[in-house]
């Protein structure tokens, strides 16, 4: 048979096109959706490893993965894929490369939202619009700052927040209006975790109440009113009046479903419950968060006038209205739940059958805007998130102390003392861990702690980051435990030299760890099993020194006194870091003095004015009263001049002073100051 050339050309255009097809079809899927198809087959740990791969390479990600990732390992509190969760996340906010990753970015800074605030979320869609990369730099920096264990690579407080928001997913369900897909309850939890309590119901009417007070008001209005058109109204029509507000209150009345949470722990100096009410809206009969509990009641039991026209009562008029009425009852249901609403309704009964006829004008709108004040006030002061987990670990005191110098070849550099001191934290695990008791000196029975549990570990960790807040530097040190006594110089202490060129962000960390396999776990959360406490600070470091050859510098004051029992390194005395000096003690003042010129006898010259001056109790200098004042000259053969000079504070009495150090090279007339409190104590 012999084919045409059309039908030849139609054929193999099928063929190229079948083959094509098949091509076409046979591509493999990306990561993304194969990890997808697995969790859809419930093979969640074959979906985790497929996106962990994906990950495993440098440069740009799928952004969507990492996303996607952490809220899996949160929703099924998979924690050994906890440190994998905090890297991918990170990762899908810095490297997240093409449109699939920039719209799933946009999710997460909505997701964000509750725990940032609205400015942050505006100016963040700011930037994601304009694609600035600010926005890495800040959302990366936002979860940096927020990690309390950044010596190690989980970030617990990043895994809290997702675990928030599984949970919230599960629970709160009644409509689906927040980014979550959850009901506002959400909203409040993702910030605060559970209230310490909560309260829920429904708000109801009881007829003979109601009748009963609307009666002895309409009886108040005719014995102390003066106004003969309010005499008109009620006395020949008492009955008529109340049949009409009572049917009123029942018309606006929705009986609302409510549910009140309450925060007392969020904040040291918080006095008073943060409330958040939920509830029943009357505009839309969704669930939603509310103002106050004023914002049951429709608006026009507010003003009801302008829709009852000839045939009612003037309502406002004469000076009560359905809303009034309600908010009574409202407030009295919820006397019991807190002494909020006992204050609100002793206030709103005072107002009513105290103040007389002309109280009562406006008086419903004015009421429910100071209550949505008063809630709303409470919040001022509290931060906009908190974690609950970090509150469920003892927190040791830390202190961090820096001093900036130049080292021989003008470097600048920080000197570092991070101080803490674990022994609550140590006391604390040992008698849970053991359960006994123990003595204030660390020994129990005659044994040192610490020698019969020899399995606990002290961190303390240096992180510098760079401007997109990856680890530029990591330094740890495992000083001593220190536990015997309270004395400042009995603080675990470790001390960093560190390079400074530029005012990086830095953080610095303190862990107490018991590897002891048999001791429990302190609890489920996304802490490491062996921690027992911890505490972080966030630094922007300083400036740095001045390095030029021809510019004279002069290192931050170092402050101390002689000690036999301890010696501060590097130095041959005890530091007071703390800017504490025992009375009656010399006081040491090391400084060094840099980039001195040199006269025409090579040597080199410069001149030292010291003040010490009191300051009052507002931290105010007085200086009209100065204590002491001195001034030295030193002539050396060096440029870098390093000395310990010794001031005689015996004739200072306990109190807190400033030192104020003027240092003037003789022959370039360039000059420095340094300033540095101290505090004298008997």
């Amino acid at each position: 048979m012999v084919l045409s050339s059309n039908r030849i050309l139609l054929l193999l255009a099928l063929t190229c096109f079948s083959f094509a097809g098949t091509a076409l079809f046979a591509q493999p899927q990306r990561a993304y959706e194969r990890g997808l198809d697995e969790l859809y087959r419930g093979n969640t740990t074959n979906a985790l490893d497929i996106w962990y791969t994906a990950y495993d390479r440098n440069g740009g990600v799928d952004g969507r993965i990492g996303f996607e990732f952490i809220r899996v390992v949160t929703e099924n509190e998979l924690r050994s894929y906890y440190e994998a969760a905090t890297e991918m996340y990170l990762r899908a906010i810095s490297n997240g490369e093409g449109m699939d990753s920039r719209a799933a970015l946009r999710q997460e800074i909505d997701r964000m939202s509750p725990i940032i605030g609205e400015g942050i979320h505006r100016q963040w869609m700011e930037w994601w619009t304009g694609r600035d990369r600010e926005l890495i730099r800040d959302m990366r920096g936002y979860w940096v700052q927020k990690d309390p264990t950044p010596a190690k690579v989980t970030n617990e407080r990043l895994i809290e927040h997702w675990k928030r928001i599984a949970y919230s997913r599960k629970h709160f369900t009644r409509n689906n209006n927040t980014v979550y897909g959850t009901d506002d309850r959400a909203l409040i939890h993702i910030r605060y975790g559970e209230p310490e309590r909560k309260r829920s119901g429904i708000l109801t009417l009881q007829s003979f109440n109601i009748r009963s007070w609307l009666e002895n008001q309409a009886h108040n209005y005719t014995q102390r009113s003066d106004d003969l058109e309010y005499r008109d109204i009620f006395p020949r029509e008492d009955e008529d009046i109340i049949n009409r507000l009572q049917n009123a209150i029942y018309e606006f009345h929705r009986y609302p479903e409510y549910e009140i949470w309450f925060y007392t722990q969020l904040s040291e100096s918080q006095s008073e419950p943060l409330i958040f009410l939920f509830g029943t809206d009357v505009r839309t009969d969704q669930f939603l968060m509310q103002t106050s509990l004023e914002d049951f009641i429709p608006e026009r039991a507010y003003h009801p006038d302008r829709v009852r026209q000839s045939d009612s009562i003037e309502f406002t008029r004469a000076g009560i209205t359905p809303a009034l009425m309600l908010q009574l009852i409202y407030y009295e249901q919820l006397t019991m739940v807190d002494p909020f609403f006992e204050n609100r309704l002793n206030e709103l009964r005072t107002r009513v059958l105290d103040q007389g006829i002309e109280a009562f004008r406006g008086m419903d709108l004015a009421f429910r805007t100071e209550s949505q004040q008063l809630v709303s006030q409470r919040g001022i002061r509290i931060d906009r998130e908190t974690s609950t987990y970090e509150q469920s670990i003892t927190r040791i005191p830390l202190e961090v102390h820096q001093y900036r110098f130049l080292d021989d070849d003008l470097q600048p550099y920080l000197l570092t003392y991070v101080e803490s001191s674990p022994r609550e934290a140590l006391m604390i695990d040992y008698h849970r861990t053991r359960g006994r008791s123990f003595e204030n000196n660390g020994f129990q029975n005659g044994v040192n702690i610490l020698e019969e549990n020899p399995l606990y570990e002290l961190v303390h960790n240096i992180q510098t980051y760079d401007e997109y807040w990856r680890v530029a530097e990591m330094l740890e040190d495992f000083p001593q435990i220190n536990i015997s006594s309270a004395n400042s110089y009995q603080l675990s202490e470790s001390v960093f030299k560190i390079p400074h060129t530029n005012r990086a962000n830095q953080s610095i960390s303190v862990l107490l760890m018991n590897y002891d396999p048999d001791a429990a776990t302190i609890n489920n959360t996304p802490f490491p099993a062996e921690l027992r406490g911890w505490n972080r600070l966030q630094y922007r470091l300083p400036e740095p020194l001045i390095s030029h050859p021809d510019s004279l510098e002069v290192a931050d004051l170092v402050l101390g006194y002689h000690d036999e029992n301890y010696v501060s390194e590097p130095f041959s005395f005890a530091v007071a870091n703390n800017q504490i000096v025992p009375f009656g003690e010399i006081l040491l003042l090391h400084f060094e003095v840099y980039n001195l010129r040199r006269m025409e006898n090579q040597f080199t010259q410069f001149e030292l004015t010291y003040r010490i001056l009191p300051v009052d109790d507002d931290g105010n200098v007085l200086t009209d009263q100065t204590e002491f004042i001195l001034t030295l000259n030193f002539t050396n053969e060096e440029r870098h001049v390093i000395e310990d000079l010794e001031i005689e504070t015996a004739n200072l009495s306990p109190g807190l002073y400033e030192l104020v150090a003027q240092f003037s090279d003789t022959e370039s007339k360039q000059s420095k100051q340094r300033n540095i409190r101290f505090e004298v104590v008997d």
